[in-house]
């Protein structure tokens, strides 16, 4: 791994666009916030935790296999899933704790639309308009 450090797998909410990257590649969290920040935006930071169990289920369902066709050989994405929990660390240790930009949610019990209301409530958000709820 890049500098002998264990790598995290990060959620960046920029507005409404979500990126994951490995986080030990510190060159990645700079060129996306420098990017933003030139032209004005603003880079929140949502780390959205739950159990394996929880993700190994949701990566099966209904929803995300319509959504996200890299899933539906659920036997390579299962085994992609727990590979990747192997290799990186998968939350931020800490680091953005106190961070007016940050906010941490354990979502293991929570519906997408209860995760989206704390984002947007946290970060004063205004909820998108005549969209229709997650499944």
């Amino acid at each position: 791994m890049e500098g002998g450090g264990a790598a995290v797998l990060f959620t960046l909410i920029i507005l409404v666009g979500i990126i994951v990257w490995i986080f030990a590649r510190s060159l990645d969290k700079s060129r996306i916030t420098d990017y933003v920040q030139q032209r004005g935006g603003r880079v929140l930071y949502a780390e959205l935790q739950a159990s394996q169990e929880e993700r190994l289920k949701r990566n099966a369902g209904a929803s995300r296999l319509a959504a996200k066709p890299s899933t539906r050989d659920i036997e390579a994405s299962r085994r992609h899933l727990l590979e990747s929990d192997a290799k990186y660390r998968l939350d931020s240790a800490g680091e953005f704790d106190g961070r007016p930009d940050y906010l941490r949610i354990e979502t293991t019990h929570l519906s997408p639309d209860d995760v989206a209301t704390q984002i947007i409530g946290h970060f004063g958000l205004a909820p998108e308009r005549g969209r229709r709820p997650l499944e």
